[in-house]
């Protein structure tokens, strides 16, 4: 049986992240301003030529898949990674409250830009906040940490864009902010999940330490046309 989270970005762009996504056929885009993201029903040759028929050249598009794709030369791979996935499905609890975090909001956009530019969590864009659930830590008034949502898969909720300035790592701010992220997200009902490259082993020994336990390898694709 199939389970969400095999094909992440399919299964969010049919279910919670649907009003986001445009379709070519079956293939289904996120909205551009948002992020990079496309998905499909199943990663076969005949499903990859049709994504890349509906592409414009020098588009980029990312994928997370259950396994290797079958790329041929006609395309651009900027990326090919495996991806570990974990979930958290321990209740829900509220996290201890901090003056110096608060809910990040359109305002705060152009300082969340330029955190990302530098603490490089993945793809963040203009409107990457419409997804929600954003909150940072502050600094005497500088967004120093932060982290959110992402994609709405069925009965599960991605946590994306877990950064800290490189000034400020090793001071525990992203611990702090985490618990905000994840009791947004289980007060909707919904349960936490997470991608990360395994070899980054600080945040793995983080997300476990606040009860993530890990459920698939998946693969993410980066490409272009």
């Amino acid at each position: 049986m199939h389970h969400f989270l095999d094909n992440p970005i399919w299964n969010a762009l049919t279910t919670g992240a649907a009003n986001y996504a445009f379709c070519r056929g079956k293939v289904h885009f996120i909205n551009r301003n948002m992020g990079f993201f496309v998905g499909l029903p199943s990663y076969e040759v005949e499903q990859l030529d049709q994504l890349y028929a509906v592409m414009d050249v020098g588009m980029r598009v990312i994928l997370f898949t259950p396994g290797f794709l079958e790329l041929d030369s006609k395309w651009k791979v900027r990326n090919d990674h495996v991806l570990l996935q974990m979930i958290l499905e321990k209740p829900s609890f509220q996290p201890s409250r901090a003056s110096a975090i608060r809910e990040l909001s359109v305002a705060d956009v152009p300082d969340m830009l330029a955190l990302t530019q530098l603490a490089k969590p993945g793809p963040f864009l203009e409107n990457t906040i419409d997804f929600g659930g954003y909150f940072g830590y502050f600094e005497e008034g500088r967004l120093v940490s932060m982290a959110g949502t992402r994609l709405a898969v069925g009965p599960y909720t991605e946590v994306s864009a877990v950064c800290t300035h490189p000034d400020f790592i090793g001071k525990g701010f992203a611990k702090m902010v985490l618990p905000y992220v994840l009791n947004y997200i289980q007060l909707q009902g919904q349960i936490p999940f997470l991608q990360l490259y395994p070899d980054n082993l600080h945040a793995f020994n983080l997300y476990q330490k606040m009860g993530f336990v890990e459920r698939a390898n998946l693969r993410v694709y980066s490409l272009e046309k």
